[in-house]
Parts: C-alpha cells; sequence; structure tokens
C-alpha cells in the first residue's frame, strides 16, 4: 500500500475518533443538565408527567409549590410548564446513529398533600407519598407503590411488576400482567386483574372485583357485592352485605357469608361458608363442603368428600330446599326441629369394607334396605313441605334437629 492510501486511512480514522469523542461529550454535557424547577400554585391542581422511559418519584410537603427535578436527561427533549395549577412535564426520548435511548432518566416532584397526579412512563418503577387527590399512574415496566389517598380515586396499571397501594377514601383499579397486588382498606369500589400473582384487599365499602391467573386471594369485608376468581389459589374473603362469588381452579375457599347469596366452585379443594342470608350454591370436585347458617335454598354437590350443611331458623315464608349429593363421604344435614320438609335420601352400597353404612335421622323418616343393599330414607317432617334430597355412595347420612 503507498504511502498517500496510508494517510488517507490514518486521517479517516481520527476523524472517526474526533466524532466519537464529540458525540460522547455531547453526551456527557447532556448528562449534567438536570432540571429543577419550582412553581406556585394553589391545592387541587394536577401534576402531569409523561415521558417515554424513566422512573418517577412524587412526594408531599406543606407548601403550595410543586417542585419539579429531572435527572439524567440526555438524549430527552423535556418541557415542563404551568397553566393554572397545573404543571405537566412532558419527556421525548431523542434518538440517532450515536443515541442509543437512555433509560436512567429519572423525574422526582414535590407536590401540596392536597394535589392530583397523573403518571406515565414508558418503563420505570412509579412511587407516590400519601396525597389528598386523585392519582393515574400507569408504567409499561415497573411496580407502583402508592400510600394512602384521602378524598380522591386510583388507578394503577403495570404491564410487569408488583402493585401497593394504602387505605384508599375513594375507589380503586388496579392491573398488573406479572405480579402480585396488595390494597388496604378503600371506602369505594376495588377492581383488582393480575395474570400472575396472589391478590390481598383489606375492608372495602363497596363492590369487589378480584381476579387472577396465578395466585390466592384474601380480602376483608364488602359492603357491596364479591366477585373473586382465580385460576389456581386459595381464595378467603370477609362478609358481604351482596352477594359473593368465589371461583378457583385449585385451591379451598373459605367465605364468612353474605346477607343475599353465596357461590362458591373449586375444581381443587375445600369449601367452607359461615353463613349467608339466602340461597347457598357449592360445588367442588375433589373436597369437603361445609356451610351454616344458610337461610335457603342449599344446593351443594362434591365428587369426593363430605358436606354438612345447616339451615337457619325456619320461617314458612321462604324456599328452604336442600340438595347434598357426594360420590363418595359422609352426609349431614342441619335443620331447625320445626321446618316443614319431605325427605328423599338415598345411600348407594357398592362395598362392605368399612362395615355398615347407616341413614340415622332424629326425625320419624321410613327408613330401610332394597334388594341391591341400597339403603333409603322417606318421610314428612311436620306435615311435609320443602325438599331436603340427601345422596351418597358407601358413607353414611346423618338428619339432626337443631334449635330444640
Amino acid at each position: 500500500m503507498d504511502k498517500r492510501n496510508l494517510n488517507i486511512m490514518h486521517l479517516a480514522a481520527l476523524l472517526i475518533l474526533s466524532w466519537l469523542a464529540l458525540a460522547a461529550n455531547a453526551q456527557a454535557a447532556a448528562a449534567g443538565d438536570d432540571i429543577e424547577r419550582i412553581f406556585s400554585v394553589e391545592p387541587a391542581g394536577t401534576l402531569y408527567i409523561e415521558s417515554d422511559s424513566g422512573a418517577i418519584e412524587v412526594s408531599t410537603w406543606d407548601r403550595d409549590e410543586v417542585r419539579v427535578r429531572v435527572r439524567n436527561t440526555n438524549n430527552f427533549e423535556i418541557e415542563v410548564e404551568q397553566e393554572g395549577n397545573d404543571i405537566t412535564v412532558y419527556a421525548d426520548s431523542q434518538r440517532g446513529f450515536f443515541r442509543r435511548g437512555n433509560n436512567s432518566i429519572r423525574f422526582s416532584a414535590d407536590v401540596p398533600r392536597n394535589f392530583n397526579v397523573n403518571l406515565d412512563t414508558g418503563g420505570g418503577a412509579i412511587s407516590v407519598a400519601s396525597i389528598s387527590g386523585d392519582v393515574v399512574a400507569d408504567t409499561s415496566g415497573g411496580p407502583i407503590d402508592i400510600g394512602d389517598v384521602d378524598g380522591g380515586d386510583v388507578e394503577a396499571d403495570t404491564s410487569g411488576g408488583a402493585i401497593t397501594i394504602g387505605n384508599v377514601n375513594g375507589s380503586v383499579a388496579a392491573d398488573t400482567s406479572g405480579g402480585r397486588i396488595r390494597i388496604g382498606d378503600v371506602s369505594g369500589d376495588v377492581e383488582a386483574d393480575t395474570s400472575g400473582g396472589s391478590i390481598n384487599i383489606g375492608n372495602v365499602g363497596g363492590d369487589i372485583l378480584a381476579d387472577t391467573s396465578g395466585g390466592s386471594i384474601e380480602v376483608g369485608t364488602s359492603g357491596g357485592e364479591m366477585e373473586l376468581d382465580t385460576s389456581g389459589g386459595t381464595i378467603r374473603a370477609g362478609f358481604a352485605d351482596g352477594p359473593v362469588l368465589a371461583d378457583t381452579s385449585g385451591g379451598n375457599i373459605y367465605l364468612d357469608g353474605s346477607a343475599v347469596r353465596v357461590e362458591a366452585d373449586t375444581s381443587g379443594g375445600n369449601v367452607e361458608i359461615q353463613r349467608s342470608g339466602g340461597a347457598v350454591y357449592a360445588g367442588s370436585s375433589g373436597g369437603n363442603i361445609v356451610i351454616r347458617q344458610a337461610v335457603g335454598p342449599i344446593i351443594a354437590d362434591t365428587a369426593g368428600g363430605r358436606i354438612d350443611a345447616e339451615l337457619a331458623g325456619y320461617t314458612d315464608d321462604r324456599d328452604a330446599t336442600v340438595e347434598l349429593e357426594t360420590a363418595g363421604g359422609d352426609v349431614v344435614v342441619r335443620i331447625p326441629a320445626n321446618h316443614q320438609a319431605s325427605v328423599l335420601a338415598d345411600l348407594e352400597v357398592t362395598r362392605r369394607g368399612r362395615g355398615d353404612y347407616r341413614i340415622v335421622s332424629d326425625f320419624d323418616l321410613d327408613i330401610g334396605e332394597d334388594n341391591n343393599g341400597n339403603i333409603h330414607a322417606r318421610g314428612d317432617i311436620n306435615g311435609g313441605g320443602d325438599i331436603i334430597y340427601l345422596e351418597t355412595t358407601n358413607s353414611d347420612i346423618s338428619i339432626l334437629a337443631t334449635g330444640n
């Protein structure tokens, strides 16, 4: 290679190195261009932050001011402005040949305690201290942590992280595609949805809707209705003034009950319901069912467990039908001594391995065995009335009187 070509290559290398140095220096200088602004505001304004990426942290203080800080601003175009009592921060990433995008940008703000926040980031954690106002928090990749919220609603949405929210004097909507959800006591309604984590909610004044594809659900009391659904975990819930619907594909269900109605179904666990002011429908594919103090009707079915159900105090102005069916477990029904009912109980016997199976009753019923060794009980209690149908195989049936 001749001397002229070597000189050209040497010059080209120097130019490239100089270009890289200038780009690096520009990035370093831009990284130092942090922003801090302070605005005078009245309470109940709104802080808006919208960015392509970056963590956001909001604190409160006892000043009628909003202080905004933006760190690591290289490769971002930043706009910060005020309109009335609203403050808007907008950050748009500027990508080029030597600009790779910056995920280290960070936002922090101090706002009055009575203020609203609306936060949206394309990737980063969001943290909001206890505040009085509406809170909206949306991130495409990070956890959300919100303190107590007084006098405002909360909306929290993340595509990849846990959500934690304190006590809220308002309503809450929380949604994550990959993390647990924890919410304190809430005066309004709660909607919580996760595709991969547990849900824990305190006492709620309104309705509760909780859905997870992979975790347990635990909620306190509710002043409205409850709808609880999980594809893989246990459900526990306090008492609800409205109807309760609980469904799990892989766990137990424990419910304090409802003033109206309870529906509970599990494909792999036990069901326990403490009381209901109306109907109870309970099902399990492989567990025991226990129902206490239900006004009725009571319908319960399990493919492999014991059923023990109790009717509450009897009045003749309601439907108190009872249907209890299991393919392999004892059946116990507890009914008031003055209940007017007609009993049909069938005990199928296919083996004698455990000894003699029995139907026992505190009431005067016709109990006998057919030619195949199956045992049946028939009869009217207090003149007859609501149907009480009981069925099991190779187990015992007990019909017990309460309130004597």
